[in-house]
């Protein structure tokens, strides 16, 4: 008993110590943001030969989380893999809020945020950014759509609870009954169109992010057809990765089911950190073997350059090599602790890839002789973020952690994920005999302690 009250008295302080700094985290970066759009860009280190920085690096990592993430979720609503399917409303929440984070780092980024609109105002059929722009708000539409249709019933559920938020469950839920059978069969035809119309919009979504820098021909690092494809791929590792990890530490799953959809989570993911590690050594193969100059300098600024760590020891160390190792160990493999921590690793080694994607690629000078050019502070060679930019990326990390925070607490989450874990293990057949003694009944789902699982 005193070691129970000791560990609940733990996790309580611990939560305590994470808000205290998440809102600190959140009161520095609101102050970054003022001082940003107060003095303009000239509070960041960005220059006339590398104008994209660390705020686009995160712009479209968080845009890979969010298409990664709903394409994971197409494996449950689209092509029917059951297993996963307790993760389905948490990838789609995901993809929403990442894709919310993205467009708020790339407005932050714009010289004048105000005139975003004019992408739309003045139509520009031969851009690729004005198509991707179109895109983004298919692509919010869909995955807003599909969120609702997931979670209606769980609202339902919720609203005759009795709870403190049913009023808010019965409003959302736009009726004061749901017959949970058939709106599920008619929920899953509408899954199913939505997530076939969402499969090509958020290829493109990605895919586009990728050709925006493709299609940059002073830049032979990026210009080349491999690169929309090496984007997708990450996108995925990255979007398992989050959702590996955030299964591992918030789902109220049982114990049995949680750990061997976190395990699914994290073998697939681990797949897709493969296939991407197949690609970029497939590139870097054939750019050293070539051996054109232009090509070769901006992957030896990646590999050996100033930021020669990230690509070593964030991107491919952290972010690959562990990672794998520790989904394949045969105990770390199965403990959801150890998953999660693989997880984590992965999506901090994506950052690394954005990082290495965008600014090495612009160090390197489209001519030998234009540094010497130019005398002044805009035009130096090199490029590393300034205390503002680094502030404003915590900042919007820090923000979009309290937004989950939030969507957890007044979205039924935990109540969709059990009916979907319900209905997927009903799919499957009976459980074997140790994930019944392992588990707990299902009425006590809803209680077990995410927090004891790790």
């Amino acid at each position: 008993m005193t070691n129970t009250l000791q560990a609940a008295n733990e996790g309580r302080s611990s939560r305590l110590l994470g808000h205290v700094v998440l809102l600190a985290l959140s009161a520095v970066g609101i102050w970054a943001l003022s001082v940003r759009f107060s003095e303009g860009l000239i509070v960041t280190h960005l220059t006339q030969h590398v104008p994209w920085g660390l705020w686009i690096s995160l712009y479209i990592y968080f845009i890979g989380l969010s298409a990664g993430s709903f394409l994971l979720s197409t494996l449950i609503y689209v092509f029917g893999m059951k297993r996963f399917e307790a993760a389905g409303p948490l990838a789609l929440l995901q993809a929403l809020g990442c894709l919310v984070l993205g467009m708020l780092l790339i407005w932050i980024d714009l010289g004048h945020p105000a005139r975003f609109l004019n992408v739309f105002a003045y139509w520009n059929y031969s851009s690729v950014l004005a198509w991707e722009s179109a895109l983004y708000l298919a692509y919010s539409v869909v995955i807003i759509a599909e969120l609702y249709l997931v979670l209606r019933p769980a609202l339902a559920r919720r609203a005759h609870s009795g709870g403190p938020l049913a009023g808010l469950a019965k409003k959302l839920a736009f009726a004061g009954e749901a017959e949970e059978k058939a709106w599920r069969s008619k929920a899953a035809r509408w899954m199913l169109l939505l997530g076939i119309i969402g499969i090509p919009i958020a290829i493109g979504v990605h895919g586009g992010t990728g050709a925006i820098f493709a299609v940059v021909k002073s830049r032979p690092t990026w210009y080349t057809g491999l690169f929309p494809i090496v984007f997708l791929v990450s996108a995925l590792a990255s979007g398992g990765a989050l959702l590996t990890f955030l299964t591992a530490i918030s789902s109220r799953l049982p114990k049995a089911q949680k750990l061997d959809l976190v395990r699914s989570l994290g073998r697939l993911t681990v797949g897709v950190v493969a296939l991407d590690l197949l690609l970029l050594g497939s590139e870097m193969l054939v750019v050293f073997y070539g051996g054109i100059p232009h090509h070769v300098a901006g992957w030896h600024q990646i590999m050996f350059g100033p930021f020669w760590w990230i690509f070593w020891f964030v991107q491919v160390g952290l972010g690959a090599v562990v990672p794998i190792l520790v989904v394949l160990g045969k105990r770390t493999g199965n403990a959801i602790g150890p998953l999660a921590i693989a997880g984590l690793l992965v999506v901090f080694g994506i950052i690394g890839v954005r990082l290495n994607i965008v600014v090495p690629a612009q160090i390197e000078p489209e001519f030998a002789t234009l540094p010497d050019a130019y005398h002044h502070l805009r035009f130096v060679r090199g490029y590393f973020p300034s205390g503002n930019e680094w502030l404003v990326g915590l900042g919007v990390v820090a923000i979009g952690t309290w937004l989950f925070f939030v969507a957890r607490r007044l979205l039924p989450l935990d109540e969709a994920e059990q009916l979907a874990g319900d209905h997927s293990t009903a799919a499957a057949g009976p459980p074997p005999i140790h994930a019944k003694a392992e588990g707990r009944p299902a009425a006590a789902a809803g209680h077990v302690s995410s927090g004891g699982d790790l």
